[in-house]
């Protein structure tokens, strides 16, 4: 029997997603985390307190988790177009 790789592609899409969700949950704890020291900054320093690096890593944690989704999400498309050329049988 030939080695397909649309198995090992959908494998690798399904860990990918998951990855993505796992580093998602992890962006949004570290969003709340920001949400609540900014409004211990706002407090301390006023309403033009800036952004820390707790912002920011939330912010880029969360780009980062919807770039690894759309990655795995690419993986479990369609069969690429030499598969479904490729007689079966």
């Amino acid at each position: 029997m030939p080695h397909s790789d649309t198995q090992d592609s959908r494998k690798l899409g399904v860990g990918l997603i998951m990855i993505g969700a796992t580093l998602f949950i992890a962006a949004a704890a570290c969003a709340v985390a920001a949400v609540g020291h900014m409004a211990g900054a706002a407090a301390l320093c006023g309403p033009a307190a800036s952004h820390c690096i707790l912002c920011i890593a939330s912010a880029g944690s969360l780009l980062a988790s919807a770039g690894v989704i759309a990655a795995g999400m690419m993986l479990l498309g369609d069969r690429s177009a030499l598969e479904q050329a490729r007689p079966h049988g």
